[in-house]
Order: C-alpha cells, then sequence, then structure tokens
C-alpha cells in the first residue's frame, strides 16, 4: 500500500472510529476533526478509565500520519500526553512517555532524566526509561547509564546501561571490564559483549580470548563470546589462548 492509499485509510478509519458499545466515541458519524477533539478531551481527562484514555492516544496517533489536516491539534494532543505521562496508571504513563518521546519532547526527557538521576518521581523502571532517554537524549542517557553501572542497579537497568554504552567510544574500557567481571549479573556480561563486539571489534576479541582461557569462567559465557568470535569468521587455536 503506498503512502496515499495509506492516508486515505486512515481517514476512513478515524472518520468512524466509534463503535457499539466503546464508550471512547459515541458517534460513528462524527467527523474526523470532531474525533480528534474529542480523543484530546478524554486523554487529558484523569477521571476517565485508562483504557479509554489508552484508545483515544491511538486514534490521536494513527491522525499524526495525516500531516497538515492533524497540525491544528498537534500542540494540544501533546499536551494532553504530558498529563497521561504522569497518571497513576503505569500502563498509560508508559505509553504516553513512549510516544512524546518520539516527538523529541522536552518535558518527557526532563521527566525521564529527573526519575533517573533521583532528582523526581521515576515514572517508569529505569530500565525502561533509560532506553526511552536513549532515544531523546544519547548524551544524557550516557552519563546517566555510567552513574547506575557504578551504583547498584538491578540486573535489567545494568543490561539496559550497557546496551547505551554500546555507542560511546570511551566506553571501551568499561564494556572490557563489564564482559570479563565474573561477579557481575551473567546477563549483563552477555550485554557488555554484544554492546562491545560492536563498538570495537578488536577490544571484543581480546576480551573474548581472555574469557575462554579461563577455565573458572562460566561455561554460558565463554560459549557466548565463542559463538561471537566464530559468527566473525575468527578461527581460535591453542596458540590463540593464554595457559590455564
Amino acid at each position: 500500500m503506498n503512502v496515499k492509499d495509506y492516508r486515505s485509510q486512515v481517514e476512513v478509519e478515524l472518520g468512524a472510529a466509534g463503535s457499539p458499545g466503546n464508550i471512547s466515541f459515541a458517534s460513528t458519524t462524527a467527523s474526523p476533526k470532531q474525533n480528534w477533539a474529542d480523543a484530546i478531551r478524554q486523554l487529558s481527562d484523569p477521571t476517565l478509565p485508562p483504557e479509554v484514555r489508552m484508545n483515544a492516544a491511538q486514534v490521536l496517533q494513527a491522525a499524526t500520519f495525516l500531516g497538515t489536516q492533524f497540525a491544528p491539534y498537534h500542540a494540544d494532543y501533546l499536551a494532553a500526553l504530558r498529563t497521561a505521562a504522569t497518571d497513576a496508571d503505569t500502563d498509560l504513563r508508559r505509553s504516553a512517555l513512549d510516544i512524546l518521546v518520539n516527538f523529541n519532547d522536552e518535558f518527557a526527557r526532563q521527566k525521564l532524566a529527573n526519575g533517573l538521576r533521583g532528582t523526581g518521581e521515576a515514572l517508569v523502571p529505569q530500565a525502561a526509561a533509560l532506553g526511552m532517554l536513549a532515544r531523546n537524549d544519547h548524551n544524557s542517557a550516557i552519563n546517566i547509564a555510567r552513574d547506575l553501572l557504578a551504583g547498584g542497579a538491578d540486573v535489567a537497568t545494568r543490561a539496559q546501561a550497557v546496551r547505551v554504552l554500546g555507542s560511546d567510544p570511551a566506553a571501551t574500557e568499561l564494556l572490557t571490564e563489564i564482559m570479563k567481571n565474573k561477579s557481575e549479573f551473567r546477563e549483563v556480561r552477555r550485554a557488555s559483549a554484544v554492546a562491545l563486539k560492536g563498538l570495537n571489534p578488536q577490544a571484543f576479541q581480546t576480551g573474548a580470548i581472555d574469557i575462554l582461557s579461563d577455565a573458572s569462567d562460566f561455561k554460558d559465557i565463554q560459549s557466548t563470546v565463542g559463538g561471537a568470535l566464530e559468527r566473525a569468521g575468527i578461527s581460535l587455536n591453542r596458540s590463540s589462548l593464554k595457559p590455564p
């Protein structure tokens, strides 16, 4: 389907957004513009059930594909999303923040950064927040990722942090240390190996050989790095490895 046909399809769907039993849009004959206005009011209303507000957000997000037709409503849509982003409902908060981040919204960026730094409310789990922030403000995400790794972050957050550092050339040494650290969570070590392989293949190869040479290291970690070397076309022989 080409873009023109897709836009036409969206227009038809938005023009008939209501259906029997759907309390979000009572009228099936309302114009798309009326549906958009109704959806913005619903998304902004904290007294409505979260599922109603989520449905409103879906209608509005689909409408953004219509470009100039939806442009007059875009600012109000963003304002409604910012309201939803601090709602009591976990899923609604996360969905609203995710959309805002894709719009490079400064409100969302600041909320995520403050939550990760502990200077504001954490609206979503740290791992999710760090992933979102990396899309919106990669430099801040890199600095926060380093801080989280230096602290006692949980395994999911630490794994996300090393993924974020996978685009930072200055993180080569840190990723190597984490990949080789036998006291680190294994999931985090594997994530570090993947990040390092993409960032600095030579450093990964050197670190992988160290892991393979260490008879006391975990077999699953050795399998991970050994498999990555094989897929990269690197053949290891006895002379490649250090004596145990």
